[in-house]
């Protein structure tokens, strides 16, 4: 690896995670997961890396091409020790699914991407009267009633009528993250008004990955400081236990991941004719 590379690796103690839950953790190239950078490694076993924003096959909304045990075997190939799958408006998670994932020694925790006014929202360890959750009123009734879940905001600020927008800060105490999208370059950054917010608001400030396409899982996650259950991981999280891994991507980059998945939407919709 080149001197440059290596300035590029960025490692921090943890003192410094403890007091810098918004900071990033540059990551080293490899050849792997489409020539993106891939993980750095951390020595401590109690950091567990989770992938909290992922679709699969059945999803109502997206054509994917992969099934959930290929994004789970997937997942165990790239080190995660966690994945919550989070299709739009259904919980994708069943006792074999869940079994299956056991057999990987990967945590698999029920979640979704559910919808209020069409505004885009994640849940994680997800209850199954989530489902129903369409407006703030019934968000607030839900979050009381579980207090285990994780609600994350997702891409708030990215244009597009499926982002919160002005919903976020106007309904913020109804969310306990925000998502650090991770289709962003150097020069162009909507994932900024959202880290602003997240730091006015004590909001964790989550890397992930929204990942329709296979060899995207890890091109933006969480690891996070806890043992290795639903209760403990979503704590950690909430008290800032965590560090993202990210990197700005070229523009190239961002438009072949556009590209492929607006193609795979297109093909979806050909094929529902």
């Amino acid at each position: 690896m080149s001197k440059k590379r290596r300035k590029i690796a960025v490692m921090q103690g943890d003192a410094e995670f403890m007091t810098k839950p918004y900071a990033v953790i540059r990551r080293v190239e490899t050849k792997q997961s489409e020539g993106f950078p891939y993980e750095a490694v951390h020595n401590s076993k109690t950091f567990l890396k989770c992938q909290f924003h992922c679709h699969v096959q059945g999803d109502p909304l997206d054509n994917i091409q992969h099934t959930a045990k290929e994004l789970l075997t997937h997942a165990k190939k790239v080190g995660f020790d966690v994945v919550s799958i989070t299709c739009h408006r259904k919980i994708h998670f069943s006792k074999t699914l869940e079994q299956y994932a056991q057999k990987l020694d990967i945590l698999l925790i029920p979640g979704i991407e559910f919808e209020i006014n069409g505004k885009h929202i994640l849940c994680i360890n997800a209850h199954k009267n989530i489902e129903k959750v369409d407006s703030y009123e019934k968000l607030e009734i839900y979050k009381k009633a579980h207090q285990d879940s994780l609600i994350i905001a997702a891409h708030p600020f990215f244009p597009g009528k499926i982002a919160l927008q002005k919903d976020l800060p106007k309904n913020i105490d109804l969310f306990d993250a925000i998502e650090n999208s991770f289709c962003y370059t150097k020069k162009i950054d909507f994932n900024k008004k959202a880290q602003k917010l997240a730091q006015q608001h004590n909001k964790p400030f989550l890397a992930l990955a929204d990942c329709h396409i296979l060899p995207y899982l890890d091109i933006g996650y969480i690891k996070v400081k806890a043992q290795k259950n639903a209760s403990a991981i979503i704590k950690a999280i909430k008290n800032h236990q965590y560090q993202n891994f990210t990197e700005p991507k070229s523009l190239w980059q961002i438009t072949k991941i556009l590209f492929q998945m607006y193609m795979l939407g297109f093909r979806g919709k050909r094929g529902r004719k």
